[in-house]
Parts: C-alpha cells; sequence; structure tokens
C-alpha cells in the first residue's frame, strides 16, 4: 500500500512543471518568431536570462529568414522600419511588415529648430545601429537598437566633438559588440577609438591624422568576415594608417582595400584584383561581398559584372576570377552586391542599383 508522503510526492510532480534546462530552452526559442520571442521573456527569469544575452540576439538573427530593412527618415517620415523578404523571386509581389519602434528620449536639448531624427547606418548579428541627427549640430550620438528585445543602448562616447562610425563587428574572444570609429579628440587630435557596448568604453587605438578633408560617409559599406572588417579605399575615412609612417600615400596605396583585424586590432592595406579598362564612357562601380568564405570584389563596368575572389587571405597576389556575367537590361546600372549567403542558396547574389534591385544566379 503506497504511503501518504510518496502519495503527496507524486501528486506535487504531477502538479509542477517539467524542468527544461537551459540548452535545451535555448534551442527551442531560437525556433520562436520574433514577436513569441518578446513575450517569452516575461515567462520566467531564465528564459528572461536567455532571450536578452547577446549570444542568443545573434543566434536568433542568423536563423530567421533574411530580410531587406528600409529605414525610412526625415522631416516628413514617420521614422519606421520595414521588412521586405530577401528571397522574393524578381517580379513577385512582396509583403512589407513593419517594425513599430519606440526611439529613445533626448536627453540634451533639442535644436531650436529643424529636423532632429535617427537614421540607420549599419546591421550586423540582428542589432541594428543608428545615427541621430539633431539639427545643426556636429556632434552627432549613435545607438544600437535590438529590434528583438525593444532594447537600445547609446555607443559610448569619445573624446571631442566628431565621430565617424567605420564598423560595427562582435568581437570573437569577448562577445561584445563594438564600433570602429574615427574621432577628433581636444588633445590627441585625430585617433582610431573602438567603443564597446557591453564595456560601456572607448578606447584609444593611436593616432589616425587626416590628409584630406573628411566626409561624411554613411551609411557603413564594409564586409565583415573571419574576425576582419574590410572597405574599399574609397569608402573608408582618408587617413593615415601606421603602416604609411606618417607620409601620405599615394593613388595606388589609398586604392587598395583596407582591412582591421578586430582581435590584433592592427590595419593592412591588400591589393585589389586587376581592372578591366572601359570601353565606352560609364563609369566603373565596385563592391566588396563575401563568397564561399572568401572576400570577393564585384567589379560593373560597361553593362557587366566580374566577380573575383581572394583565394588566401593572406596573399593578396591570389585574387582568381571566378566569373564575368553581362547584365540584363534593368541592371546595366548595377553599383552593389551581395551574397546573403542562406542556407540552398549559396549560388545567389543580390545586385542593385540606387533606384531597385534584382537577382543573378552566379555560380
Amino acid at each position: 500500500m503506497m504511503t501518504e508522503p510518496a502519495t503527496k510526492r507524486q501528486a506535487a510532480a504531477r502538479s509542477s512543471p517539467p524542468y527544461i534546462n537551459d540548452d535545451v530552452a535555448t534551442e527551442i526559442l531560437l525556433r520562436l518568431p520574433c514577436a513569441a520571442v518578446l513575450r517569452s521573456r516575461a515567462v520566467c527569469k531564465a528564459w528572461h536570462r536567455i532571450t536578452t544575452s547577446a549570444a542568443f540576439v545573434a543566434a536568433h538573427a542568423r536563423r530567421r529568414p533574411h530580410e531587406l530593412i528600409l529605414h525610412r527618415h526625415g522631416p516628413s517620415s514617420s521614422g519606421a522600419l520595414e521588412t521586405i523578404p530577401l528571397l522574393a523571386t524578381l517580379g513577385e509581389a512582396t509583403s512589407r511588415r513593419r517594425l513599430h519602434v519606440q526611439y529613445p528620449e533626448y536627453t540634451r536639448p533639442r535644436p531650436p529648430r529643424g529636423w532632429s531624427g535617427y537614421a540607420m547606418i549599419a546591421a550586423f548579428d540582428g542589432l541594428l545601429l543608428f545615427e541621430r541627427h539633431p539639427n545643426g549640430v556636429r556632434d552627432r550620438d549613435f545607438f544600437v537598437c535590438d529590434p528583438v528585445a525593444r532594447r537600445w543602448a547609446a555607443v559610448p562616447r569619445t573624446p571631442g566633438t566628431f565621430m565617424l562610425p567605420c564598423g560595427f563587428y562582435t568581437h570573437e574572444p569577448s562577445g561584445e559588440h563594438r564600433v570602429l570609429c574615427v574621432t577628433n579628440g581636444p588633445q590627441a587630435g585625430w585617433s582610431h577609438h573602438v567603443c564597446s557596448l557591453e564595456a560601456a568604453e572607448a578606447r584609444r587605438l593611436g593616432p589616425a591624422p587626416l590628409f584630406v578633408p573628411i566626409g561624411y560617409a554613411l551609411p557603413l559599406h564594409h564586409v565583415a568576415l573571419r574576425g576582419r572588417l574590410h572597405w574599399l579605399g574609397s569608402r573608408y575615412p582618408p587617413v593615415l594608417l601606421p603602416m604609411d609612417s606618417g607620409r601620405y600615400p599615394g593613388a595606388e596605396e589609398t586604392g587598395k582595400i583596407v582591412a582591421f583585424d578586430t582581435e590584433s586590432e592592427t590595419f593592412r592595406r591588400i591589393r585589389r584584383p586587376p581592372l578591366r579598362v572601359a570601353r565606352y564612357s560609364g563609369g566603373r562601380e565596385l563592391s566588396l561581398l563575401q563568397v564561399d568564405g572568401m572576400l570577393a570584389m564585384a567589379d560593373f563596368l560597361d553593362g557587366s559584372m566580374e566577380l573575383w575572389v581572394l583565394e588566401d587571405h593572406d596573399d593578396d597576389a591570389s585574387w582568381t576570377l571566378r566569373v564575368r556575367v553581362d547584365l540584363p537590361s534593368p541592371l546595366r546600372r548595377a553599383c552593389w552586391a551581395m551574397n546573403p549567403r542562406t542556407e540552398g542558396q549559396e549560388d545567389v547574389i543580390l545586385l542593385g542599383d540606387r533606384g531597385g534591385v534584382g537577382w543573378r544566379c552566379t555560380m
């Protein structure tokens, strides 16, 4: 005959929910849509801790279907974010989804007149980097938004009155989300700084004196690959890097690709692949992307595209021509390329110009 304490224990076991360890809970939560993840934060402290961690946000972003994010900003816009499925077929009707964003309140006095608002300038690991535009004020603020958890974090400020973000990335050894920027300090002059969101600090790397007047180059145009950030030389602020030894680099150097190692925090320049000679008077456009885990460059010229890949990142003579295609009429003015790296779609590259986008199978 069953004793009374045993009966009570069985009754308590039936009334208590089964225990799920953190690893199993994480795998389940990763498979939920964004709205469900947001609601799950209120279930218990353990789920709140899991779903608000930087590692979970990044992993959840990698699992979600790829979408284009459109941000409308300006005096006459609502500042809303809209998304479009990235793998929609050309000519297929696409449904937009609006993300309701509650922007941070101003902690400093607003400018007396004119437009002040937020502009999205980069995205990485499911996080969005915004620049706040105070009208008539040169000193701007930057914020990172987690659209799943609907949380905001201010990018730590650097000394000085000017801060130009150059890259937004994750520092793999620490898991910190960081922003690389060029700043002008009151005493140190122009410098490179690394701003960490998790550590809430801005750390100076070293001097970066300008050799031509600086211009605002936002949004960010860089490729993150294997712990390195890459820019076309024309897209990176015109500064003297350590390898210049204080001398102004010539056209051969400034035309190279700039690479920043996020672990050693050192810069180098990588020679580009050979460029074609133009047959017509049309302009050339270059765009960096990654293909098959390698750095790649698309060369748009005379209505065609050449796709080059860097076989060995440490040998800038290892560029290989992967494919050359003649572009269809709607994309004769293409100026950028990207590989969404979606599972099962590795052979697809998204091309676009300043007025539209389209798909081309290249491999």
